[in-house]
């Protein structure tokens, strides 16, 4: 949003959709970090972490297709 405001007038971002929302997938990606583990205020992404927020563990492995049942009658 910064980057549209032309020198403080917010009528350079009146076009934005009033229903801007962030993308789930963003904040999936951002609940992933956990804290360094030397305590030095930094963090680091945890894939295990980041599935777990999405509600992912436990369920089909990620990019694995489904079976198709096939509506055809067996011969």
């Amino acid at each position: 949003m910064r980057l549209l405001i032309n020198g403080g007038d917010w009528n350079t971002v009146a076009y934005v959709a009033a229903k801007l929302r962030r993308n789930k997938y963003n904040v999936w990606y951002f609940k992933g970090y956990k804290d360094h583990p030397d305590g030095d205020g930094s963090k680091i992404w945890d894939y295990n972490k980041a599935k777990r927020e999405a509600g992912l563990d436990g369920k089909r492995k990620l990019g694995s297709k489904k079976k198709s049942t096939s509506n055809k009658k067996q011969k």
